[in-house]
Order: C-alpha cells, then sequence, then structure tokens
C-alpha cells in the first residue's frame, strides 16, 4: 500500500470517528428510520397533471392501473446524499443491488443494471423519460442504467410489476425509469469529497437551465473518481473454513512455486523444502474498481404553437475502469534439468520437476490491471401535436450509441511451455525469481483480450392518445401505439490472437393499444364503489430474427372506501434473446479424455474410461424468447384519521419460463436430464463432427489434425430454465409537522415467500433461497427538519441469506446471520450572505462499520454487501 493511500486511509479512519462522537451527541438512541423510496418532500401533484405519463401506462394523466409504483424523488435524493444513478438505486430495498457499492458485473464485462427480487438482471428495464437505453455491455445488450447527473434527476420510477404490454422485451419483472428534469430556470453546482479506509471518492457537478412562455432548456454535468478497493483491503475476508466445517480454500498457486515429482512429497519455493506455500488468490482482486466517469444531459423543449410542440434529449456518459484481476495460475509446467534455472529439492536429485505458479515474477505485480472504458449516448427528439377532443400525438426518434473498449492482459501458453523447455539463459522461463530475460517475459506476456465493442439502437414511434367516451365514472381514454426499432452490435479484436469479428442485426416491428375504463367515480360512486377502474393493455412484437410474439395485461383498481386502494393485475411478459445469445461467435474446445473433469465434462456412462470430447460454447440462433405470467395483488392506504399517514403493501406471483442459460457446468444432470438428451453426441460420425465444427473457432486444437473424438458437448445458450417466485413488497411512511420543523419516518422493503427454480422443464426443482437469494431485505428512516436543519437516519437491513458450502464429505447448508448499517446525514442550509439557496452537508454512511455475515465459502461473506464500509463524506450545494 502506498503512503498516501495510507496517509488517506488514517484520515478516514479519524473523521470517521469524530462522526461517530457527532453523531451520537445529536441523535437519540431511540431515533429509527423510515424509506428511502419513499417522498420526503410534500405529495407531488403528477398524478393530477394530465399532461404526464406516469411510468407502467401510455395514458396521459392515470397512474399504472393495478400496479403500485415505487418513487424516488429529487428531494430524496437530495437527503439520500447519492452521487450517481446505481448509488441512488442500491437504497431501493427490492432491487438486488440494495446496500451495495454498485459495480458492472461479469468482472467489468458486464452491465450496472441489477434485477428486482432476486430475479435476472436482464428481466429488468431501465428507461430514461420513457425511452429505451442502450447497453454498454461487452457480453449484453440488454439496456444497461444510465449515469444521469444527479441534479438532473427529477425522480424515478419503478414499476415492480411485468410490463411487457407496454413496453415490450425485457419487462418481466418490472420498470425502472429515470426522469429527468425539463423545466427549470438558473444555476445550481455539487461538490462531494468522501473517504473510507483505503479509499476515496469525488463528485462534482452543475446545471444550468432557462425557461420562458414556450419552452425551456436544461444543460447538466457531473464527473466524478474513484479509488478501488481491492480483497486485502478489508481483513474480515477469509478462506479457510476448517474451523466451521468446510474446507481450506486457500490456493496452492503462489507466486513462489510448489515443485511435484509425483513421489508423494510437495516442494515448497524459494527453499524447495517439503511443504506448500498457499496464499490468497483474491487478495490483489477488486472487490470496486477505480472509476472516473463523465457524463452530459441537454434537455429542450419549444412550443411552435398552441398545438405544437419540440422536444428532445440528450445523454452522453464516457465512462473507465481500472479493474485488478487475479493472475491466471500455471500447473503442470514441467521443467527439466536442461533449463538452466532448475532446481532440485534438495536430497532429491531429481531430473525434473512439475511447477505449480503464479506468474507474478513475470508480470512485475500480482495482478493484471484490466481497463474498461464505455462511452454512451442516448439521444431522443420528438414532436407532440394536440388533437381535436383532447387527443394528443407524438411522434419521436431515437439514436442511442455505444462504444466499449476492453483491454484484458493475458499468459501466452504456448510461449510458457517453449521457455520452460529453453535451455539457454535467453531462452528459459526462471520459475523462481525474475531472471528470465526481457525478450521470453515479453513473449508469455502477449497474449491480451482486446475487443472494441460498438452498439446501436435506431427507434421510430408514433402514438395518440384521449379520451375515447365519457361514462358516469368518469371519460374512458386509450393509447395507441406503432414502434420500429432496429439494433446492431459490431465487434472488433481478438483473444489469445484469435479473431472474434461479431456484425449482428435485428429489427423489430410493434403495435400496442391501452384502454382506460372508470367504471365507479366522482359521478357514480356508491357504497363500497367510490372508483373501480379498469385498464387493458397489449401489444404484438415481431422480430425479424426469431418471430413473433404477444403480450396482454390486465389491470384493475377499487376504491371500496376514501383512503383504501385495493389493485390487482395479470399479464404476461417477454424477454427476446439478445443479439449475443443468437449470435456471439460459437468457440470448439478440445479436451483431452484426461482433462474432462478440468473441463467439467465427465461423461458417467464412460464410467473410467473416458473420451476425448468436443465442446461448443456460444450463441444459439434456435432461441426463442423468454416468457413470463406475473399477478400481483395489492393495497394502499391514506387513512382519514392519520392523514399524513400513507401504507401499501404487494403480494406478487411471477413464472418465469424458457430461461435463458447454457448446460455447462451441469455435471452429470447435463448425461442424465432428458432435456439436454440432443446436447450429447457420443461416437460422433464424421458427418456430424464436420457439422459441430462448422462456422466455430477451435481451441486447444486445430481443423488440420482434428483428435480422434468419441463425444460432443453441445454446451450454447438454450431455452432451459423454468424459476417461480412470489413474495410481499411493502412500504409505510409518515410525515408530522410539528411546532419547530416536520418529523417523518417510515419502512419499505421485500420479503420473498418462495423461489423455487429448475435448471430444465424436466430436472428436479430447486430452493433459490438456499442459493444465496437474501429472503428479507428492508430500510427505514427517520428524520427531522427544524428551519435550516435536517437530520436523518438511515438503517438498511437484510437477512434469511441461505446457501451450501463444501464440506470434507460433501456439502451442507448454512444459514448466514442478516447484515445491517447504519446511516447518518446531517444538512444545513446557510444563510444567503454571498450566495443564496447553499447547503453544507455531512453524511456517514455504514456508521459502525458493519462486518458482513459471515458464510464457509468464497471470501467468507454471506451475500451482496458494501465493501466500502464506513465512509465519511462531505458536500456542498448552492444555487445562483
Amino acid at each position: 500500500m502506498s503512503i498516501r493511500a495510507k496517509f488517506i486511509g488514517r484520515r478516514a479512519h479519524l473523521l470517521g470517528r469524530t462522526a461517530i462522537v457527532l453523531a451520537m451527541l445529536s441523535l437519540p438512541v431511540s431515533v429509527q428510520a423510515q424509506t428511502a423510496n419513499a417522498s420526503q418532500a410534500e405529495e407531488t401533484s403528477v398524478e393530477a397533471d394530465s399532461e404526464i405519463v406516469v411510468t407502467g401506462t401510455s395514458i396521459r394523466g392515470i397512474p399504472p392501473t393495478g400496479s403500485g409504483l415505487i418513487s424516488v424523488s429529487r428531494e430524496d435524493a437530495k437527503l439520500i446524499g447519492a452521487a450517481s444513478t446505481p448509488e441512488l438505486l442500491a437504497t431501493v430495498p427490492q432491487l438486488n443491488s440494495f446496500n451495495t457499492a454498485p459495480r458492472t458485473s461479469n468482472g467489468g464485462l458486464g452491465s450496472f443494471a441489477p434485477g428486482l427480487r432476486g430475479l435476472p438482471t436482464a428481466a429488468t428495464l431501465p428507461l430514461m423519460n420513457g425511452h429505451r437505453l442502450i447497453s454498454g455491455s461487452t457480453q449484453q445488450t440488454n439496456p444497461d442504467f444510465p449515469f444521469i447527473p444527479e441534479l438532473a434527476i427529477e425522480r424515478v420510477e419503478i414499476v415492480a410489476d411485468g410490463a411487457s404490454a407496454i413496453y415490450g422485451s425485457d419487462a418481466v419483472a418490472g420498470v425502472v425509469n429515470f426522469i429527468t428534469r425539463k423545466r427549470f430556470s438558473g444555476a445550481e453546482a455539487n461538490v462531494r469529497y468522501g473517504m473510507a479506509d483505503d479509499y476515496h471518492a469525488f463528485n462534482a457537478g452543475g446545471i444550468v437551465g432557462q425557461t420562458w412562455h414556450s419552452g425551456s432548456f436544461v444543460v447538466a454535468y457531473q464527473y466524478q473518481e474513484n479509488s478501488n478497493i481491492t480483497g486485502a483491503d478489508r481483513d474480515y475476508r477469509s478462506l479457510d473454513f476448517r474451523t466451521s466445517g468446510g474446507l481450506d480454500t486457500r490456493s496452492a498457486v503462489c507466486r513462489d512455486a510448489n515443485v511435484n515429482l509425483f513421489a508423494g512429497t510437495i516442494y515448497a519455493a524459494p527453499n524447495l523444502a517439503p511443504g506448500l506455500n498457499t496464499c490468497d488468490p483474491r487478495g490483489p482482486v477488486d472487490l470496486l474498481p477505480q472509476n472516473r466517469t463523465h457524463s452530459g444531459l441537454i434537455s429542450a423543449r419549444q412550443e411552435l404553437s398552441s398545438d405544437v410542440t419540440l422536444w428532445a434529449d440528450v445523454l452522453y456518459s464516457d465512462r473507465r475502469d481500472v479493474v485488478q484481476a487475479a493472475l491466471p495460475g500455471q500447473t503442470f509446467v514441467l521443467i527439466t534439468a536442461a533449463n538452466p534455472f532448475f532446481r532440485a529439492p534438495p536430497g532429491t536429485g531429481s531430473a525434473f520437476g512439475y511447477f505449480d505458479f503464479r506468474p507474478d515474477y513475470l508480470v512485475g505485480a500480482d495482478h493484471f490491471d484490466q481497463t474498461f472504458r464505455v462511452r454512451t449516448g442516448n439521444a431522443t427528439a420528438g414532436i407532440d401535436v394536440a388533437l381535436p377532443g383532447d387527443f394528443k400525438a407524438t411522434a419521436f426518434g431515437t439514436f442511442n450509441w455505444s462504444r466499449n473498449d476492453t483491454f484484458q492482459p493475458g499468459i501466452n501458453t504456448t510461449a510458457l511451455t517453449a521457455a520452460a523447455a529453453g535451455t539457454t539463459l535467453a531462452t528459459a522461463l526462471d520459475p523462481f525469481g525474475t531472471r528470465t530475460s526481457p525478450a521470453v517475459v515479453a513473449a508469455i506476456l502477449d497474449n491480451p483480450t482486446d475487443f472494441i465493442n460498438r452498439q446501436r439502437t435506431r427507434i421510430g414511434a408514433v402514438k395518440i392518445d384521449g379520451p375515447l367516451a365519457a361514462l358516469p365514472g368518469g371519460e374512458v381514454k386509450v393509447a395507441l401505439g406503432a414502434e420500429y426499432r432496429r439494433e446492431t452490435y459490431m465487434q472488433r479484436g481478438s483473444s489469445g490472437g484469435v479473431g472474434f469479428p461479431e456484425d449482428l442485426e435485428r429489427n423489430v416491428r410493434s403495435l400496442y393499444g391501452e384502454l382506460f375504463v372508470p367504471i365507479f367515480g366522482e359521478g357514480n360512486a356508491t357504497p363500497m364503489f367510490r372508483r373501480l377502474t379498469l385498464s387493458l393493455s397489449g401489444r404484438y412484437d415481431h422480430y425479424s430474427d426469431f418471430g413473433s410474439t404477444k403480450n396482454p395485461k390486465i389491470g384493475l383498481t377499487w376504491e371500496p372506501v376514501d383512503g383504501v386502494n385495493l389493485r390487482g393485475s395479470f399479464g404476461r411478459s417477454f424477454r427476446a434473446p439478445g443479439l449475443r445469445d443468437l449470435g456471439s461467435t460459437v468457440g470448439s474446445y478440445y479436451s483431452a479424455a484426461a482433462l474432462v473433469d478440468a473441463f467439467g465434462a465427465r461423461d458417467p456412462s464412460r464410467g473410467a474410461a473416458q473420451v476425448n470430447t468436443i465442446l461448443l460454447y456460444g450463441g444459439n440462433r434456435a432461441l426463442t424468447p423468454e416468457t413470463a405470467r406475473t399477478f400481483s395483488f395489492g393495497v394502499d392506504l391514506r387513512p382519514k384519521f392519520a392523514p399524513n399517514l400513507t401504507a401499501s403493501a404487494t403480494f406478487y406471483d411471477i413464472e418465469y419460463d424458457n430461461v435463458i442459460g447454457t448446460p455447462a457446468g451441469l455435471g452429470a444432470l447435463l448425461f442424465s436430464d432428458p432435456t439436454f438428451a440432443s446436447r450429447v453426441i457420443r461416437n460422433p460420425t464424421a458427418g456430424q463432427l464436420s457439422s459441430a465444427l462448422n462456422n466455430t473457432v477451435p481451441f486447444y486444437f486445430t481443423f488440420a489434425a482434428v483428435p480422434a473424438i468419441s463425444n460432443i458437448l453441445d454446451l450454447r445458450q438454450g431455452n432451459f430454465g423454468v424459476r417461480k417466485t412470489n413474495g410481499i413488497d411493502f412500504d409505510v411512511r409518515y410525515r408530522q409537522p410539528v411546532g419547530f420543523g416536520t418529523i417523518f419516518g417510515g419502512i419499505a422493503g421485500n420479503y420473498i415467500l418462495n423461489y423455487r427454480n429448475r435448471l430444465s422443464p424436466t430436472s428436479a426443482e430447486s430452493n433459490s433461497l438456499d442459493a444465496g437469494i437474501p429472503r428479507a431485505t428492508l430500510r427505514t428512516t427517520l428524520g427531522l427538519t427544524a428551519g435550516p436543519v435536517t437530520f436523518v437516519n438511515f438503517v438498511n437491513h437484510r437477512s434469511g441469506v441461505t446457501a451450501s458450502y463444501a464440506t470434507p464429505t460433501g456439502s451442507s447448508l448454512y444459514q448466514a446471520k442478516g447484515y445491517t448499517t447504519v446511516d447518518l446525514r446531517l444538512s444545513v442550509r446557510l444563510p444567503d450572505t454571498f450566495i443564496k439557496a447553499t447547503e453544507l452537508a455531512l453524511q456517514v454512511n455504514d456508521l459502525f462499520d458493519a462486518t458482513p455475515p459471515f458464510f464457509p465459502a468464497t471470501d467468507g461473506i454471506a451475500g451482496a454487501y458494501n465493501p466500502i464500509g464506513r465512509y465519511v463524506a462531505i458536500s456542498l450545494r448552492t444555487a445562483f
């Protein structure tokens, strides 16, 4: 660790202690908390504004019928002190990223978008102002969360209910809609600096805008950066679980080699005495990578007349992550006495040895620095035209683009094997230190993965909505729309010297409609039927690469008495296979009979006589959409006897079929489950082998010399999985004016009742709640505002994490303890002496520096958590 890093860590520790003392002096012990998704400001007039389209519906001026709506307002964002959209959504307990430090999935190759209620990421659709976004991932094409400047966020709306009938693909579990500020005059700026042990972060942004009688414009920008946190920076991590009945999972592939003569004794370098070098392979690996992000938003509106309005929104972000990744361990490297650097273990006189080592001496570090630079743009422009009869027509076009430059260093195993067999100082590998010649080192390290990925989405759409007829209960409203979308994905570059050019594209044509019927309302209300509204919606999508899909939805909201709403919905949703699910390059991997266990390809029917095997990995043009049936029932309460109290609860039930995945890693199930029977070809004919290898990229063999193959395993993507889950979302909040100001509080969360998973329609059912998914998540808030001072306390809790872990005799289940963190934020509005509306804030996240719950596997931690720990930040916000 550098001197600077140590100094920063000490400053964070001292500042953290000071913050704790201040917090204890200012906060009574009894203080609890309130939900992050409950607005701390007075209720907005969103539902009353007939021009606003709320998430979950295509019709102006009505809320989503039958579905609940989770809303995070601009005041909430200020209260929380979140610096980015992923950080803001980490405060929503229904999202999988709750109470984490969000980072891109798959080690940097994936996306930021988290799933809802434990379901996969791709089952949740992110939107900005109701429009689809672009992916910046190298592996995924489903939309990713946008990096919107914090000052430009008006609110975030989450419909945790199937919504493909409105939005099409990806809205299986729900929709997250980021709504930006559109009418703003003046200028605001903010800056925040925060520290934790071995960590710091800085954010600064500004927004300027002008509103006039017929239009407005807004321009916002934000810069943010943070340092990294590695596994070695957190001492609660563990890899030796023998005291808990588990295994010692420390690695025996370390900087200093272990030498095996296959005579029953292992010898540990550097002295080559009998023994075993062990190390922490994940110590150098990032828990949170170094990041730098620029983001900017431009939004404009202009009325050409009282009936015609032009509008446009453009969001651009430039994100660079530097990810410390593990060095690939090198095992069974044969070095003989012909190598001038060879040393035999003392007393053995051996002329050879098989070396296991991590290439720290070659790399000059204990990790590889992988870099990912992602530039994304989302631009939408349109025209609104007022029509007779209060109808409104909207036509818009969208152009979204992204570029991901990925660089991942690698080891050239061919060059390393040649160096191990080298016979001179100029050509040989030194397995004990740094004497390998620079030319040989350069050859061994010349094996990067270097890709440029570009994605494009072009959309043209029209919609018309308005009142269709008048009923005693109110106006029947309708929305009809059509959409054309073109998606493209382009990849250039190579991995291990092998090129993987990909040019993928598809077109999507869609028609949708929605009908809102107020059966009972103000004009015909009766006892037990103050209001009763019905919504019918449906959407037809035709994809050029796999066909069409139809998805209906029905919603019902009933207000039997004043202050009580009952709601329910039933619908079908889908997720289209991503372009890379369908068309990514297929690799054909050769496994010799002796190595099938390493590939997870042991064929039980072959017994001890395993065979040479070809394994196919990649996309599959035969994929069909993932489909879902969603049902929900909920109640919303606004009791008259407590006008400042609101409460809601929602029961949901989701059956998610045809989930896309790969049969890789299923072991014996691959060979025994009837679903995968066609994926296993034993004793293939020459024609079958030729057909399997056609249009693939070979690994560990060449087409010119195909080994004798007795098994072919087709491990390409397929529609295999089945998931069934149900549970309860809840939200209670209260806001009470008092003599000195306002007190507010509440609690929101999710409780999963059941979560069943089958790897195929014919496989045994397993309990996903025994696979590390938390059963309960909740966030409480308690705060007060007194004049210029606002003080708020958040408590974040997750519990019910149960998963299996390896034991010396097999496996067992372990139920971890709960994980609870406490956040505080104190803000003070300064006098308008020099600059008006200036606010100074101090926040402490994870006040008590909570240790994540223990689990006897992986890093010794149960489930997702926030590796930052106690984080102390000071921020300044001002207006001009």
